[in-house]
């Protein structure tokens, strides 16, 4: 049996599945995210799960051939070291991957397999891996690489302090997060942020759409657009760590920046004509936990074919020591004649 696990910040999603890939049990529990919660917490969360969907299934858990773990917050080697030394205690049966949830997502949206991966959401990262297997992923941890909403947000207040500083363009973005926040003017608004009363996140990305479609607004057009090629860019640069720029591939679109469209779309899609012209852009239209599942099997595969290529090795050991001892005694017996 398989088990896959997409482990993320608010929801994780669990599957079982058989050897042929059909689903067995699904299960959906809480945060998983080790920075969030902690390690010892995650782990607790992961196993209570796991326990779940496994029981669920009617599957024991020595049963589970492959189990493929795609985890957010698994941005180093330590990471992933640390919260492999937890699963380990599950009693999983087969083999296992403990891996950035990134790559769970390029496997459910590339049709090979490899290709590259933009994920923008509240955050972001970008993963590739080439034909060979070669992998290369960004540090996900908002230096050097734009952060998805996160970003957005980051440029949308630098636009309306700008605009209240006389160095920017005046936008209607003004308005729109004043009243978001229920502020009466834009001193009152950063005073509030400055000193923690209130709390810019994610949330406040939309508001970015909804000015450039309704106000036709040039400030909030322009940091999608802009926005967008900043992400192509990180594209580009993993393409040309992994030596793809000249190559077909496949990148694969995740989360909710990416869904959104718009002008952040075409600035994505623009720079990345540019840099690598023969790719491809393909929306993850599955759930990333179905690229758990197909990683899974793949490692089921490669070890029944492990063990079938040692089996063989085995019998043909065998087999000489039989002719060996055969011949050692026909040796023998043309001695004593």
């Amino acid at each position: 049996m398989l088990l896959g696990v997409d482990g993320g910040g608010t929801k994780t999603d669990l599957v079982v599945a058989d050897l042929s890939g059909v689903t067995l049990a699904t299960l959906r529990t809480g945060c998983v995210n080790h920075e969030a919660v902690g390690l010892d917490a995650a782990a607790e969360v992961l196993r209570d799960g796991v326990d779940r969907v496994l029981a669920d299934a009617g599957v024991a858990h020595h049963e589970v051939a492959a189990a493929v773990f795609g985890l957010a917050g698994l941005d180093f080697a330590s990471d992933e070291a640390a919260l492999d030394e937890r699963i380990a205690a599950f009693g999983l049966g087969g083999v296992r991957a403990v891996v950035n949830d990134s790559w769970i997502a390029l496997h459910a949206g590339a049709s090979e397999g490899w290709g590259i991966v933009s994920i923008a959401g509240t955050g972001a990262v970008v993963a590739g891996r080439d034909r060979s297997g070669r992998r290369f992923r960004t540090l996900a941890v908002g230096w050097g690489e734009p952060c998805g909403a996160a970003s957005l947000v980051t440029d949308l207040l630098h636009a309306v302090a700008a605009a209240h500083h006389g160095s920017g363009p005046v936008t209607s973005l003004t308005g729109r997060v004043l009243d978001r926040f229920g502020a009466p003017d834009v001193v009152t608004l950063f005073e509030w942020i400055g000193r923690h009363r209130v709390r810019p996140d994610g949330s406040l990305a939309p508001l970015l759409q909804l000015a450039a479609d309704d106000d036709a607004d040039e400030v909030a057009a322009a940091i999608l657009t802009a926005s967008g090629a900043r992400h192509a860019a990180t594209v580009v640069g993993v393409a040309t760590r992994l030596d793809l720029r000249d190559d077909a591939f496949e990148v694969v679109t995740a989360g909710g920046v990416h869904e959104s469209g718009g002008r952040f779309a075409a600035g994505f899609a623009g720079a990345l004509a540019h840099g690598c012209t023969r790719a491809t852009i393909v929306p993850l239209g599955r759930p990333p936990v179905s690229g758990a599942v197909r990683w899974a099997l793949d490692l089921a595969a490669e070890r029944r074919a492990g063990q079938e290529s040692m089996g063989q090795e085995s019998m043909g050991q065998e087999s000489m020591g039989q002719e060996s001892r055969k011949s050692e005694g026909s040796t023998r017996r043309v001695i004593d004649q």
